[in-house]
């Protein structure tokens, strides 16, 4: 059992772990109760959080950290708004449109997926903390899971520039705050119920009739929720950015991959051309590699710039001497 503490202690620096690795695993080996030979997936989670918290502490960026809550609310809701429409729109118009065979009463299995991400928005508002990260990390599993239960049992299934924006805003939602205030208690509930009514008058300004007859009419629809997510999240860190706070931007930076993904399809039309109604298989593999790319590239010139920025700042209190006693300025753990 130690040695699986160990492993864990990995996710943290190594002068940390060299300081107080044997203290840390001591105090985790006393609340275990008998006959366990595993970590607790709570103790798990805790210890990889706590060690990304120091290796960003390290890096001066622990609003990063602060960041992840946030970007994760604004996942899950946008996830929920999404998955509103979709089943509204898509999954119970007659598959005959789509010219598929009906699943029940839906168009596809990915009603499951839309469907679990509506009760995570449901849990998160009824039973915020430990229980909707549960759900959240269910709903990701069977965002994953249903694409290939339907490709075992010969059932569709939603297009990949659905299911991936899906994925990385799943996994966004893995960092949900274990105290959210009521306002972020209140938000899936409050975004289901407005997309809903859109979605009902839409259709009832078409008389009957539906543009969106599967998933195939969505991609326009999804890249503007991208967008709007994205401007949405930068608008909320401009905001903070003036009270001195940069959690919002960082928080900015996180979504902009899955926003990026939600336009996926467009962004490949727009630069290989469409090919039967749409992107060709290889050119929407490049396009979404080359926005992971770019995202990640992003972050990681973000987090490099802002530890060059640190070690500069504390060069500079370090070398800060007292005029009077000679005493030399301690520097504090985030400049």
């Amino acid at each position: 059992m130690a040695s699986r503490y160990r492993r864990l202690l990995r996710a943290y620096p190594g002068d940390y772990r060299a300081e107080r690795g044997e203290e840390i695993v001591g105090t985790y080996l006393d609340t275990v109760g008998p006959g366990r030979r595993w970590p607790s997936p709570h103790d798990a989670f805790d210890l990889l959080g706590a060690g990304l918290r120091e290796r960003l502490r390290g890096y001066g960026a622990l609003r990063l950290a602060a960041a992840f809550p946030l970007a994760a609310t604004v996942a899950l809701n946008t996830l929920v708004a999404v998955a509103t429409f979709l089943l509204l729109q898509v999954e119970f118009e007659d598959p005959r449109f789509a010219r598929l065979d009906p699943v029940g009463p839906f168009q596809t299995l990915g009603a499951l997926i839309w469907l679990g991400w509506l009760v995570v928005g449901l849990t998160a508002t009824a039973l915020p903390g430990a229980w909707t990260r549960a759900a959240a990390a269910g709903g990701l599993l069977l965002t994953v899971a249903v694409p290939l239960v339907a490709a075992l049992i010969g059932q569709p299934r939603p297009p990949l520039f659905v299911l991936l924006p899906a994925v990385a805003l799943g996994l966004g939602t893995l960092a949900l705050p274990s105290h959210p205030r009521w306002v972020a208690r209140s938000l899936p509930l409050l975004t289901a119920g407005c997309v809903a009514a859109v979605s009902v008058a839409f259709s009832a300004a078409e008389n009957g009739g539906n543009m969106f007859t599967s998933y195939s009419s969505t991609p326009e629809l999804l890249a503007m929720a991208g967008g709007l997510m994205f401007a949405l999240v930068l608008l909320i860190g401009l905001g903070r950015a003036l009270r001195a706070d940069d959690a919002g931007l960082w928080a900015a930076l996180l979504l902009a991959t899955p926003a990026a993904l939600l336009g996926a399809d467009q962004l490949s039309q727009g630069i290989w051309g469409s090919h039967g109604g749409g992107p060709s298989p290889t050119a929407f593999a490049a396009t979404t590699g080359a926005i992971l790319l770019a995202g990640s590239a992003l972050l990681a010139v973000a987090l490099a710039g802002q530890a060059a920025r640190h070690r500069s700042v504390r060069r500079r209190v370090l070398d800060i001497v007292c005029p009077t006693c000679g005493h030399r300025q301690q520097a504090t753990a985030e400049a």
